[in-house]
C-alpha cells in the first residue's frame, strides 16, 4: 500500500517545478483555441531570441493547463526560444494540484493500456501465426486435391478416347467429375470457415480476458485511494489527539513527543 505522505508531498513537488519551468520562459505544450490564435499585433512583446512577434498559445500541460500566453513564432528547423509573455497569471495552489493529478491519472492509465498491449502481444501473434499455418496448410492440400482431379480427368478422358460412340456415357463421367471437383472445392471452402470461426472466436476470448483484467485493475486502484484516504484521516485525527495532550501537559510528554516525531517521518 502507497503512503500518503509519499504522493502528497510528489504531487506538490511536482507541481512546484513545473510552475518553476514555466517561470523560466520554457515553452508548454499547447492545444487549438479558435477564440485565442493567429500571431500577436502589437509590436511589444517580442521573442527574446528572434525578436520577432510571438503567436498566440494556450498551454495544454500540467498545472498550466488552460493559461493563455504568447509564445515564440519559430516552430521549425530553428530554437523555440519559449514564453515571451503570459496573458493569464498562476492559477491557485488548490487548482493547479488538481490539474497535477488529473495528468497523473492520464499518465497512469496510458501506461497499464501500454502493459496490457505488451502482454496480449504474444498470444495475439501466436494466434495469427497458428491461423497462418492452417491456411497454409489447407492451400497446399487444395493444390493437391487439384492435382489428382486433373490427372483424374486426364485418365478418365485417355479411356475414353478409344471408345467410339460412347458420348453419353462419356458426358455423364464428367458431369460426376465436375460433381466431384466442386464437392471437394466447397468442403475445402467450409474447412477454411470454420478455422476463420474458430480463431475469431478466440480473438475474442482474448480481448475479453484483456477487458475484465482492466476493469479489475482499476477497480484495485479506486480501492487502494480510498484506503489512502481513510489513513489520511486517521492520521490527521491522531495528530490532532497528540497536539490536545501535549498542550494539556499531561505526564508522558516524552512518549507523545516520540509519537509525534513518528507522525511526522
Amino acid at each position: 500500500m502507497p503512503s500518503w505522505n509519499d504522493e502528497e508531498t510528489s504531487s506538490e513537488e511536482e507541481c512546484e517545478a513545473v510552475s518553476m519551468d514555466m517561470g523560466l520562459m520554457e515553452e508548454p505544450d499547447t492545444t487549438v483555441e479558435p477564440l485565442f490564435c493567429g500571431q500577436l499585433e502589437l509590436a511589444h512583446p517580442k521573442c527574446i531570441l528572434h525578436q520577432l512577434r510571438p503567436i498566440k498559445r494556450v498551454a495544454f500541460e500540467g498545472p498550466v493547463t488552460g493559461r493563455r500566453f504568447y509564445g515564440c513564432p519559430v516552430q521549425e528547423n530553428g530554437v523555440n526560444c519559449g514564453v515571451a509573455e503570459w496573458v493569464d497569471g498562476p492559477w491557485p495552489t488548490v487548482l493547479q494540484r488538481c490539474l497535477c493529478k488529473l495528468w497523473e491519472m492520464f499518465h497512469e492509465q496510458n501506461f497499464g493500456r501500454v502493459q496490457d498491449k505488451e502482454k496480449f502481444e504474444p498470444e495475439l501473434a501466436r494466434l495469427k501465426s497458428e491461423h497462418e499455418r492452417e491456411l497454409a496448410k489447407l492451400r497446399t492440400e487444395n493444390d493437391k486435391l487439384c492435382i489428382e482431379y486433373t490427372k483424374l480427368v486426364d485418365d478418365v478422358s485417355k479411356m475414353f478416347d478409344w471408345q467410339d460412340g460412347r458420348v453419353d456415357k462419356k458426358q455423364v463421367e464428367e458431369e460426376e467429375l465436375e460433381k466431384k471437383k466442386k464437392e471437394l472445392e466447397e468442403k475445402a471452402m467450409l474447412e477454411v470457415q470454420m478455422e476463420k470461426l474458430k480463431l475469431a472466436k478466440e480473438q475474442r476470448c482474448i480481448l475479453q480476458s484483456q477487458a475484465d483484467i482492466i476493469k479489475n485493475t482499476r477497480k484495485a486502484i479506486k480501492d487502494v485511494e480510498v484506503d489512502r484516504d481513510v489513513l489520511k484521516k486517521k492520521k490527521a485525527k491522531l495528530e490532532l489527539v497528540v497536539a490536545e495532550l501535549l498542550n494539556e501537559g499531561y505526564g508522558n510528554k516524552e512518549k507523545l513527543e516520540q509519537i509525534k516525531a513518528i507522525l511526522e517521518s
